[in-house]
């Protein structure tokens, strides 16, 4: 069994979302639990397999097969993520070789040599950058800037036309308190790729300028902040700009490996590229990690996609299709499943797809259909082919 069938086969249904830690294997979602609570602690395979109820081989397959690493590579991708976490929130009395000792490295000298690997800078800068904060006291601008860009979020990650409008509208008032913040940049860049790409405007090449031009900015100012890096990115593959975009991503998730929203842009980039093995699992991981809104029908619509690159239509369709019915703004997203449901062979209800599609998007073209996303070639025209039998018009 390949690696999407064997994630297909514990994923078999979109509708028992609910139950999403099936994504994963039981043994590694084990293992899991328990690295987590003790990664300061030497690690020994045989006794995590143990713990995981599986021979230390099927447990080495699992992870490298789910999560692309042996057991001891997350180990110290953790401890890396953990220790960064405490530099960022250090006190007074804190210091480097504390927090890497508690953090689980014995040897200073590698502990700095990997964390400036992972991070970009030596783990005495960040906790120097974290002091200088926590010694510059509260700003109440800064504050009310956090509070507005947080509360923009969901209708941001929605990615539907209302709702992005509702964000770019939220995000104006943070970024003018605090001109050096950001994250209200960064959502404000994707929400503008979203305009451009989707066409939930009448100006895209406009929205496309202001887009990139946002995410610089936002990656000028926020080099260190996964989220920040991840929406940047996201905006930069709403351009096409993918080399770019995945260089920035994977900061993003060597900055902070338990970010949900992270993996869900990870396993859009892997579909992007043509790997559907890897984008399912990492969507896999994305759907574990956070198995509800605002993000879930993100993670359903990306694996509908990643089934489609892989020639699965039909269950391409299903995962579509319930990514949708959790948000139903995102019709956009629907356009997979009417192509996805032609191509299987069913014309008569592809046909009745699109004219519920065309409803809603009545100025939609198969032309515009294969230029929105930056999917392989043999993506697009698969996608333009089920498109065409579907009924929608060329141009």
């Amino acid at each position: 069994m390949s690696a999407s069938d064997a994630i297909s086969e514990a994923l078999r249904d979109p509708a028992i979302a609910p139950g999403i830690s099936s994504a994963l294997p039981a043994d590694l979602v084990r293992a899991l639990g328990w690295l987590r609570g003790h990664l300061s602690e030497p690690i020994q395979l045989e006794r995590l397999a143990q713990i995981s109820g599986v021979r230390p081989r099927t447990l080495e397959t699992h992870f490298k097969m789910f999560l692309g690493t042996t057991p001891l590579g997350w180990v110290r991708r953790m401890r890396l993520a953990r220790a960064r976490q405490e530099m960022l929130h250090a006190g007074p009395e804190d210091t480097v070789t504390g927090v890497a000792l508690s953090s689980g490295f014995g040897q200073l000298g590698r502990f700095a040599a990997d964390y400036r690997k992972a991070f970009g800078e030596l783990p005495s800068t960040t906790m120097q950058r974290a002091r200088c904060s926590l010694q510059s006291g509260a700003d109440m601008d800064l504050d009310e800037a956090i509070r507005l860009t947080l509360g923009a979020l969901p209708f941001a990650f929605a990615v539907a036309p209302k709702q992005c409008s509702a964000a770019l509208e939220e995000l104006g008032r943070p970024q003018e308190l605090a001109p050096t913040y950001g994250l209200p940049k960064a959502i404000a860049a994707w929400c503008w790729g979203q305009r451009a790409a989707h066409r939930f405007s009448a100006t895209p090449d406009l929205d496309r300028e202001r887009s990139c031009q946002l995410a610089e900015e936002a990656y000028d100012l926020a080099p260190h902040d996964a989220l920040t890096l991840t929406l940047s990115s996201g905006a930069l593959v709403l351009a096409h700009r993918l080399e770019e975009a995945d260089r920035r991503l994977e900061r993003a998730l060597a900055l902070d490996p338990w970010l949900a929203y992270a993996w869900i842009r990870r396993g859009w980039m892997s579909a992007y590229f043509g790997d559907s093995d890897a984008a399912i699992r990492e969507l896999s991981i994305a759907l574990h990690l956070m198995p509800f809104e605002p993000l879930r029908h993100l993670s359903f619509i990306g694996m509908g996609c990643a089934h489609f690159a892989a020639g699965r239509y039909d269950r391409a369709a299903l995962w579509v299709q319930s990514g949708v019915k959790a948000s139903p703004g995102s019709f956009w997203a629907q356009r997979i499943a009417v192509a996805a449901a032609a191509l299987t062979g069913e014309r008569g209800e592809a046909r009745r797809m699109g004219r519920q599609l065309m409803r809603k998007d009545p100025d939609l073209t198969i032309a515009e259909a294969r230029q929105a996303w930056p999917f392989t070639p043999a993506f697009m025209s698969r996608l333009g082919d089920g498109l065409e039998i579907a009924g929608l018009p060329r141009a």
